[in-house]
This record gives C-alpha cells, sequence and structure tokens, in this order.
C-alpha cells in the first residue's frame, strides 16, 4: 500500500490557482494533488531499514574501535604502573642495600 505525501499548503494554492472557490472537477484536483506532492519526500519503511542496518554496521565499527583503544589505554597503563612499581621497587632495595653495607 503506497502512502501519499501531500503539503496541504501547496494543495490549497494550486486549487484557488484554478479561479474557483467550490465544484472542482476531479482533474483539477488530481492536478493539484499532482502540485501538492512535486518535490515531496517521503521516507519509506525499506529505506529506513535499510539506512538503519548501514548506520548499525558503522556503529559496531566504531564501537569495535572505542573498544581497542580502551584495551591499549589500559595496558599501557599498566606497563606505566609496573615501571613505577619496578622503580620504586629499585630504590627500596637500593636503600636497604645501602644500610646493610652490601652496596
Amino acid at each position: 500500500m503506497s502512502t501519499l505525501a501531500i503539503d496541504t499548503r501547496k494543495l490549497l494554492k494550486a486549487l484557488k490557482a484554478t479561479g474557483k472557490s467550490a465544484n472542482f472537477t476531479a482533474e483539477e484536483i488530481a492536478d493539484a494533488v499532482d502540485v501538492a506532492q512535486d518535490a515531496s519526500e517521503l521516507l519509506t519503511k525499506p529505506v529506513f531499514e535499510a539506512r538503519m542496518a548501514e548506520f548499525a554496521a558503522r556503529l559496531e565499527a566504531l564501537r569495535a574501535d572505542i573498544k581497542a583503544e580502551v584495551k591499549g589505554s589500559q595496558l599501557q597503563n599498566l606497563m606505566w604502573l609496573s615501571g613505577i612499581m619496578l622503580a620504586s621497587n629499585g630504590v627500596v632495595i637500593a636503600l636497604l642495600g645501602r644500610l646493610a653495607h652490601v652496596f
């Protein structure tokens, strides 16, 4: 079942352009409806579903990119914290060795 998209302002303007105020013929009404539908855009269900599927694919790719970025950032933070721990342990070992006169 098709859906008509009619701009009511254009329809009224087209009917007034006939010069009549009542008793329009079927041909005049049909012509006015054609004018009212001219350049109107209607979003149909298949077009909407196709666009949403395309959007969902892009969204999934963006989600995967963000997930990879978060994992990389987490790994970088883990390595950075491990380095800090190693450095602090090295300082503690050096101090203990100095206190024990090992070094």
